[in-house]
């Protein structure tokens, strides 16, 4: 009986002493919620938790990779810029606990006012608000670097800047359908929030994987203001960067194809026009023009279809090459036999459906050779010799390798098939005999110049391409290099050389459809076309046509092929001559250039120079390798070229207008075509040019004094 009474003490004992230990934990409780102090130590717990601070993790987005030319001009590539604000919230410290909001808004107001052109007054009434933080509008937004070192240096607490990227195309409109554009899309990753750059057209989204990089990740404790603590990374990612991608669009070559297509637009006011050039031995796409086009830096787009690549059109008769080419080939074909022009009657049991007429209304030129029909561009020639010359499996034999009626993937970029009139349901022997002529058929610009590259390749075509390599940005390791490629063989030796004298024809012989095409100084082969465009609402659109031309250059070895084709109710073989003629000297221009020893180059980003002395903007680029040309005599900057922002190669020359009235003549050898032009707006003077390429004479010497609205006249090659 004792023990069990002993245990009933024992038992009552430990009871009082587990009431006793919740008591006290309640009680501290109450008393730490009250004053964030431990109730029998005394130990401050609310402090140390603040000055321990809590983990937070940030992504660290990785730089996208920059896209060049093939002459290494930056295309497109990241820019940082800055935005503005002011935290006046008093209980923004810093970690040391001294104030991070602003102090003196009087202060504040009057030296911030002249960097970022804001007047002091409304700075001033922001900065009386009565709240947390506020902004300055379009003042203090897309600052460049340099306007932000301003402002830091003035090291007045409560300015904080939010760094934003972007994606800058430096030459605006230039390949932009290919190019494409990449924007900033918000994503979640790893329950955060971020933005990152994602390509959504053309190159940079073909190439998004390449370009992105990987984002890295830090880790770090920081107290209630965000602050890192001393000591407080746990952890850190590096990001790395995107890798650079090459393409084989040549600057020089873009800007002139650029410059006489718009000339083109202007006078012809055309609905449509592309033009594309390629190096005819490898399939290097050297220049693509569309218009309509867009800038992708402000992304004005209506239209989304790249003319050259996915706008099948009814080219008419640059596509009659093809019918010759097999005819020949397959022997069936002399070309100095003759055939009744004019009319062709297409009969169906005896019965005639269908009258081809000549494009003369029918005219014809009497009993011709089929040489001469060739030069003429005879529709009916092509019908006698798609009835009487031809064998049509091999001939759609040939449709078939030369790449017609089938989509193709560029380096990423999808091409249309366009479609064969000819093999929808039903008879469409019709429709056979006028796809001889262009008409009827769709094909696109890209089928069209890949296809002609036989002509010009010993009877093999060369598969075009735009992306001549993928490199590492760190370390400049290739990832990725193209290769030539070329198919099988479609036409024989001798074929190749009797269509390539035909199409010398259309060019040099007085009275063929080409002849405003000629050139004094290159031997340019090529075929006009002009064919119908069909109407959404059924039949063809009265007095409005598909103008066409596929030319190479030099006859004897092409090293050149052209495309072109406009659409409208307006033509005119001397203005479409014009962007023929360029296009091709310019890209000779650069294909015939003495291979240069390759020197390792940097990039550098182009900060805001305008307000700022001459001396200083000088020393800067000089630093970084970069020449400067300063234009007047003054001393401080009031514009510049490139502007800022812009991501220029190092051993590039940089403009700087000054204030001063004064301006002399320098030397422009060796200068592009855009850099005279920036030269002559800067001046205020007139730059006619002769030839194209790289500026090597000029008519006013170096050292000249010159006037407002001078002409000066340099010549290029």
């Amino acid at each position: 009986m004792a023990l069990k009474k002993n245990n009933n003490q024992s038992a009552k004992i430990i009871y009082c002493i587990i009431i006793a230990v919740i008591v006290c934990m309640v009680l501290n409780v109450i008393y730490l919620g009250a004053t964030g102090k431990h109730l029998i130590s005394g130990n401050d717990i609310e402090g140390y938790a603040k000055d321990r601070g809590e983990s937070k993790t940030e992504i660290l987005p990785a730089k996208r990779g920059t896209i060049y030319s093939s002459d290494n001009e930056v295309i497109a590539s990241d820019m940082k810029t800055y935005k503005l604000y002011a935290i006046l919230s008093k209980t923004h410290l810093t970690l040391d606990k001294k104030p991070d909001y602003v102090v003196d808004k009087e202060k504040t107001a009057k030296e911030l006012s002249p960097i970022i052109g804001m007047d002091e007054e409304d700075i001033l009434n922001r900065l009386s608000k009565d709240t947390y933080q506020v902004e300055f509008g379009s003042y203090g937004n897309n600052l460049s670097s340099l306007v932000k070192d301003q402002i830091d240096a003035l090291n007045l607490p409560g300015l904080e800047f939010e760094e934003i990227t972007t994606r800058n195309y430096r030459y605006g409109d230039f390949a932009s359908y290919e190019v494409g554009y990449a924007q900033a899309v918000t994503e979640e990753i790893k329950g955060k929030t971020v933005q990152n750059i994602v390509g959504q057209m053309g190159i940079e989204k073909a190439f998004d994987e390449e370009l992105s990089g990987e984002d890295g990740e830090r880790t770090y404790l920081a107290d209630n203001n965000n602050n890192v603590l001393p000591n407080g990374i746990l952890s850190e990612t590096a990001p790395v960067a995107g890798n650079d991608v090459y393409l084989t669009i040549d600057s020089d070559v873009q800007t002139e194809l650029d410059m006489q297509m718009e000339k083109m637009v202007k006078e012809l006011k055309p609905e449509k026009a592309t033009c594309g050039i390629m190096d005819a031995k490898t399939g290097k796409l050297l220049a693509i023009s569309n218009y309509p086009s867009f800038d992708p830096n402000e992304r004005d787009i209506d239209n989304y279809v790249d003319l050259f690549f996915n706008e099948p059109v009814e080219p008419g008769s640059v596509f009659k090459s093809f019918v010759y080419g097999n005819a020949i080939n397959d022997h069936k074909l002399d070309v100095n036999d003759t055939y009744q022009s004019g009319k062709y009657y297409y009969k169906v049991n005896g019965k005639t459906v269908a009258t081809i007429r000549d494009h003369n209304n029918g005219k014809g030129w009497g009993t011709i050779s089929y040489k001469q029909g060739f030069y003429y561009s005879s529709n009916t020639g092509i019908c006698h010799m798609l009835s009487e010359k031809t064998d049509k499996e091999s001939l759609l034999q040939d449709y078939e390798d030369l790449g017609f009626f089938k989509e193709s993937n560029i380096d990423g970029l999808e091409s249309a098939a366009g479609f064969a009139g000819y093999k929808r349901e039903g008879e469409r022997t019709l429709e056979y005999l006028t796809t001889g002529y262009g008409q009827g058929s769709t094909f696109t610009g890209l089928q069209l110049i890949r296809a002609y590259s036989a002509f010009a390749n010993d009877g093999k075509m060369v598969e075009p391409y735009i992306v001549e390599k993928v490199v590492n940005s760190d370390t400049k390791e290739a990832l990725y290099q193209a290769k030539t490629q070329y198919s099988k063989q479609i036409y024989s030796t001798d074929t190749v050389k009797q269509v390539r004298d035909l199409l010398k024809g259309v060019i040099n012989i007085e009275g063929s459809t080409g002849y405003n095409y000629r050139m004094d100084d290159v031997n340019l082969i090529g075929k006009t076309g002009t064919g119908q465009v069909a109407s959404k609402s059924g039949g063809y659109r009265s007095g409005f046509y598909t103008n066409s031309f596929v030319g190479m250059a030099p006859y004897d070895d092409p090293q050149v092929i052209i495309v072109m084709w406009y659409q409208g109710s307006s033509a005119s073989t001397v203005e479409s001559a014009k962007v023929v003629q360029a296009g091709i000297r310019a890209a000779l221009n650069k294909l015939n250039e003495q291979p240069s020893q390759v020197v390792e180059t940097s990039t550098f980003v182009l900060d805001n120079y305008t307000n700022q002395s001459v001396d200083y903007a000088k020393d800067v680029l000089s630093n970084h390798q970069l020449s400067s040309l300063v234009v007047g005599d003054g001393n401080v900057i009031v514009d510049q070229y490139p502007k800022a922002q812009t991501e220029v190669s190092s051993k590039s020359r940089v403009f700087l207008q000054t204030n001063g009235t004064n301006i002399t003549m320098p030397s422009m050898t060796g200068w592009s075509r855009k850099e005279a032009e920036a030269f002559g707006a800067m001046a205020n003077v007139e730059i006619e040019f002769k030839g194209v390429g790289s500026i090597y004479e000029q008519s006013v010497s170096k050292g000249t004094k010159l006037k407002a609205n001078q002409k000066i006249t340099v010549t290029a090659k």
